[in-house]
């Protein structure tokens, strides 16, 4: 991956010149940026960082001068500092709107920030269905965790897997929205299921390994995020041997694929974005993104990189020096905003697009585009 990049939790760095301040001095709006830059997501945090440099060189072109500037803070991967980071840049640095998270536990957290504050938020990636339902200043630019759990359910059962282990972080809001979602359409289509629980960070499989060889299914569903998964499948070989492995979009990572690299296990994921897609739009920002960070880009960037161009055009629609509130009807307002990962309309009543979900499998170490499953 590239460089991590690193620092305090209050003061931000400047990571882009001139674009990037902890202050507004400049009468521009400020972007608070809420990220997970370390910790156990950090992976998702560079990436989106990533692309939303991408983004600002795009829309600065020609020497265009931009009505607002971002402010970007680590959550460090914890719901309780996301909190607090919005909480900071709205207190302290004055943003009039965030951008973030990516983890659906932390973006909870800022929700309600944002909805006591009146400052919207929108989020790149966080997929559970219930964020944003009830707050009017929370909107997402990724698809619900209600269509990612029927695709991968649909998955299945097109390939003759009938019974799945579905694996479950039972202190995860995207793991259990998601589990719950693919067992709401695998049972309803005649598959059976058999749950195993994990706790995050907690180095040691050995017992969902255990129950899951003994339910001997057809497949493994596994729900949590990159790290977890990637441990788990790989302590799991000679146990698993050949059986199958399917997730969600959080185990798009490069740091998944190294994890899994030796396994033998067929292993398929949905995702937001493949950089190999028969797309010609995608294949440029790819090979741009390469050639910038030195590594091919996975689902965060291109969806950090959309995230700034929805605000950057809700900004401009909101007029001169826009209020909060402005900008939240603005965003709410969205309407066919062309992104790497798709068309972005918010302009319906949970401020949540409908887009294409990317199925990517893993092969010879490598992420490899395998279909891509209209709604």
């Amino acid at each position: 991956m590239t460089r991590r990049l690193l620092f305090t939790s209050i003061a931000c760095l400047a990571l882009v010149s001139g674009l990037v301040g902890c202050g507004n001095d400049s009468g521009k709006v400020v972007v608070g940026v809420i990220l997970p830059m370390s910790g156990p997501q950090a992976t998702y945090g560079e990436e989106s960082w990533n692309g939303i440099q991408l983004a600002l060189e795009d829309l600065q072109a020609g020497g265009k001068a931009l009505p607002f500037e971002l402010v970007l803070q680590d959550e460090k991967s914890e719901p309780t500092e996301a909190e607090a980071r919005a909480k900071t840049l709205i207190e302290v640095n004055g943003a009039r709107a965030l951008m973030g998270s990516v983890a659906s536990s932390n973006t909870k957290k800022i929700g309600t920030v944002v909805k006591a504050s009146g400052v919207p938020c929108i989020t790149p990636a966080s997929t559970n269905d219930q964020l944003t339902p009830g707050n009017p200043y929370l909107s997402r630019i990724c698809y619900k965790d209600s269509f990612q759990g029927t695709v991968l359910a649909n998955f299945a059962l097109d390939n003759g897997w009938k019974k799945a282990a579905v694996i479950i972080d039972k202190e995860s809001d995207y793991s259990l929205g998601l589990s719950s979602n693919f067992k709401a359409r695998f049972e309803a289509q005649g598959g059976t299921t058999h749950d195993e629980f994990f706790k995050a960070g907690n180095p040691d499989f050995s017992n969902v390994i255990q129950g899951v060889a003994d339910f001997a299914p057809d497949v493994v569903f596994f729900s949590g995020y990159y790290e977890d998964g990637g441990a788990m499948i790989k302590q799991a070989q000679g146990r698993w041997a050949k059986l199958p492995v399917i997730g969600g979009d959080g185990i798009d990572s490069d740091t998944f694929i190294q994890l899994v690299a030796s396994a033998s296990n067929p292993i398929y994921f949905t995702t937001h974005f493949a950089p190999d897609a028969p797309d010609d739009r995608v294949q440029a920002f790819a090979k741009r993104y390469q050639e910038k960070f030195g590594a091919a880009p996975g689902a965060m960037a291109a969806l950090g990189y959309d995230v700034l161009f929805v605000m950057a055009d809700a900004i401009k629609r909101a007029g001169d020096s826009p209020t909060a509130e402005a900008l939240a009807k603005a965003i709410a307002a969205t309407h066919g905003v062309k992104g790497i990962t798709g068309s972005i309309s918010l302009d319906n009543d949970e401020r949540t697009p409908v887009k294409d979900v990317v199925i990517v499998r893993v092969e010879a170490g490598a992420k490899k585009y395998h279909a891509t499953i209209k709604p």
